[in-house]
């Protein structure tokens, strides 16, 4: 597939990695030198340095009647911008939305946007479904057959339970996108700490699903 990633920075990166694994080809929209020059340098791919919200920008990138475009930038306002642009301009095929505000996915979809994801309306509702199930594992599968969601119980002797997210050595093509506390949604950082009963959202490519559920399932070693 023909694919545009918009914007970004540890989601871009990840998507990036998972796509080239599957042999799509990809162009790299990106408003930032620094991180550009990153992630050309790191995936070996170029990057296009500008903003993806700019028609000039996205015109001169040669996306028209692209498969699908995924916007990537902190702002919700921008992303729907990006997609707007994508499927009216360019003629996208299919246009995917990061959002950072929940409530913003039924409406993104309601103007034209195909797929608006929101990991803390995905934790929420998947959580939701499986709170009857202790100790499940529930996975969704988007669209892209490449992607799989899955949600995952930590149990009082998991590996990863009492450990900052900076601890675990996450491999590439693992990331981990939510923690649903009781009733309390937080999007993690490297001063994270996983606790024992938390249910996370863990975004792998399909390949490695198996390794990401091993990694939160396994047992903490004794040490004598």
């Amino acid at each position: 597939m023909n694919i545009v990633i918009a914007g970004g920075q540890t989601k871009a990166d990840f998507l990036i990695s998972m796509f080239k694994k599957e042999r799509h080809n990809l162009v790299v929209i990106n408003d930032s030198v620094d991180y550009a020059d990153y992630l050309s340098k790191k995936h070996n791919i170029d990057v296009i340095v500008g903003d993806p919200t700019s028609t000039l920008v996205l015109s001169e990138a040669e996306i028209e009647e692209f498969d699908i475009l995924v916007a990537l930038t902190p702002s919700d306002t921008d992303n729907l911008m990006i997609c707007q642009l994508g499927k009216k301009m360019l003629h996208i095929h299919k246009t995917v939305a990061s959002v950072s505000d929940p409530t913003n996915v039924d409406y993104f979809t309601s103007l034209g946007v195909d797929t608006a994801i929101s990991a803390t309306y995905l934790i929420s509702k998947y959580i939701e479904k499986a709170s009857v199930l202790e100790n499940m594992t529930r996975t969704i599968v988007t669209e892209f057959d490449s992607l799989s969601i899955t949600t995952i119980t930590v149990l009082e002797n998991s590996n990863v339970a009492n450990r900052s997210l900076s601890e675990i050595k996450l491999p590439e093509g693992v990331s981990l996108g939510a923690i649903l506390r009781q009733d309390k949604v937080m999007v993690p950082n490297g001063k994270s700490v996983i606790k024992p009963g938390d249910k996370i959202l863990m975004i792998t490519s399909a390949d490695m699903q198996n390794t990401a559920i091993n990694i939160i399932n396994s047992e903490r070693k004794e040490t004598k």
